[in-house]
């Protein structure tokens, strides 16, 4: 549906492999496909950008490194670009992914600019700023102050809206949306993906992340060694960083034939069409859109209960939720789900169904764009 007023929407977000950067690329998409004009500004283009789709604009942000500095300084430059695209695109909002830097620089940005040129603010948060750098008294403060001194605030789970104003003694007005994921057509048949994998009859387990500490790894391959029996199964590993700090382990646990690994793979969907349970043993989550994703393949998960992971998951009906840093009862409900054809896919059917009812674009973008409209009731000509 184009939309009969269009907006123009300034996005910022971490353009690497990561599920912020995902879910703003997304938004991106779906609001310039509802007409609107969109503007990404950014230090590259994010990974699944498209290059030559309609109403969508990159503009790439210089970075330069000067013997001043000990450390190159995005912040500033990021600024300077966001007030220019403001206003030479005359744009009615910036919307960005992260408090620091992002909502630091859009405040910064707008503060250039004369009153009448500045767009609105609209911070949403995913997990890190409050989960890590909230816990930083050098950083704290900072982001407090973003997210006062922004138009709007959102966050991607109740559980990390329930953090924010814990960890950051936040007050203000947070909007909870949902993330949303709009899967691709896969590029290959599965036939081939599993060719590729040099696959047989075994079932395919996925874990996709960016391997962080909190991901815990390390519990992911001690969990599946502790599965039985191994040949029924082999771990699709979905890296959105360098495996190799990993590579010990694997050896260590005799995993070496059981493990296969993809590192800062686009196509998420051709590996994703093949999967039959994800595996996701993190400490903490303010969503876990790898999930999400997998849900949307009809592929259900064995996830830790954490953060806002029960927000997606409904224990035992989309999925299976255990206590976290639980090997053995990792081990054991993915054993479980291997060895029960039908119960794997009746969770499977509910995994996509919830996806499809609660996560989609068609239900999450609306909120977005009305919250645009909200805060940009009078638009500039």
């Amino acid at each position: 549906m184009m939309a009969t007023d269009p907006l123009r929407v300034g996005i910022t977000c971490y353009p690497s492999v990561g599920g912020s950067g995902v879910l703003a690329t997304a938004l991106g998409e779906e609001l310039a496909a509802h007409g609107h004009d969109v503007h990404f500004i950014a230090y590259e283009r994010p990974f699944r950008l498209p290059s030559d789709a309609p109403r969508l604009h990159f503009h790439p942000v210089t970075i330069n490194e000067y013997g001043l500095f000990r450390f190159p300084d995005y912040t500033l430059p990021l600024s300077v670009r966001m007030a220019e695209v403001s206003r030479d695109h005359r744009l009615d909002l910036l919307h960005v992914h992260y408090a620091v830097p992002h909502a630091t620089a859009a405040i910064l940005a707008c503060a250039m600019l004369p009153p009448e040129q500045r767009p609105r603010v609209v911070t949403t948060l995913h997990g890190t700023d409050t989960t890590l750098l909230g816990q930083d008294a050098g950083y704290a403060p900072a982001i407090k102050h973003a997210l006062t001194a922004s138009d709007a605030v959102t966050a991607v789970s109740q559980s990390l809206k329930g953090e924010t104003q814990r960890v950051l003694d936040f007050d203000g007005p947070i909007e909870v949306i949902h993330n949303f994921f709009a899967p691709r057509p896969p590029s290959r048949s599965p036939e081939a993906v599993r060719r590729e994998l040099g696959l047989g009859d075994e079932l395919v387990v996925v874990h996709s992340s960016n391997l962080r500490p909190g991901k815990r790894v390390d519990l992911l391959l001690e969990t599946v060694a502790r599965v039985r029996p191994r040949r029924a199964f082999k771990l699709l590993i979905l890296a959105g960083e360098a495996f190799a700090p990993f590579a010990g382990d694997v050896r260590r646990l005799g995993l070496a034939d059981r493990v296969i690994v993809r590192e800062k793979v686009h196509a998420i969907e051709d590996y994703l069409q093949i999967a039959d349970i994800g595996l996701y043993t993190s400490d903490a989550e303010s969503f876990c859109l790898s999930i999400l994703e997998a849900m949307c393949f009809g592929c259900p998960s064995v996830s830790t209960c954490v953060g806002g992971i029960p927000e997606v998951v409904e224990d035992s009906e989309s999925g299976v939720l255990v206590p976290a840093g639980d090997a053995a009862a990792l081990a054991k409900a993915l054993e479980a789900l291997i060895e029960d054809e039908t119960w794997r896919h009746t969770l499977g059917r509910a995994a996509q169904a919830r996806a499809r009812d609660r996560f989609s674009a068609e239900a999450i973008v609306p909120r977005y764009e009305a919250l645009y409209r909200r805060l940009t009731p009078r638009r500039r000509p």
